[in-house]
């Protein structure tokens, strides 16, 4: 802590350019009268009840702030747990639909296919038996949900 003596006056802070403003974090400092001043107490300044009540509310200030916030770190991680559910679940469902829409379009080819091979009848047959076994459990598969 540096100790300023007392024949020194008071000199104002330089005002800050642009750029200096705009390289501020957003939202740093919620008290912009309180932002330029010099950040260094003296051992008499900090014996000053002003100054001590000052300290004072401010500490409790971010205590309340700390409270407040850390209701919402544990609501954070309750979302972030959640989300991580959710993801693994639209996984599966995506590979449901995957296995849906595959038994249904080659299940459906292949009932398309019997009739034109309908003269070579244990083939046209198969065909038949193996699309229509494929369409029913790709419908299974969309209606049966995990």
């Amino acid at each position: 802590m540096a100790v300023w003596s007392n024949d020194q006056p008071d000199v104002e802070p330089q005002e800050s350019s642009d750029s200096e403003i705009t390289t501020a974090v957003k939202g740093a400092s919620s008290r912009k009268s309180f932002s330029k001043l010099r950040r260094e107490l003296s051992d008499e300044e900090l014996s000053s009840p002003a100054v001590q009540r000052m300290l004072i509310d401010e500490i409790e200030r971010l205590d309340s702030e700390r409270v407040d916030l850390s209701v919402f770190r544990n609501k954070f991680h309750d979302a972030d747990r959640r989300a991580g559910i959710l993801e693994e679940r639209f996984k599966s469902k995506i590979c449901i639909e995957i296995i849906h829409i595959a038994c249904v379009t080659v299940g459906a080819a292949a009932l398309g296919f019997a009739p034109s091979i309908w003269t070579n009848q244990p083939a046209a047959m198969m065909s038949l038996i193996f699309g229509t076994v494929l369409v029913i459990a790709g419908l299974a598969a969309k209606a049966v949900k995990p």
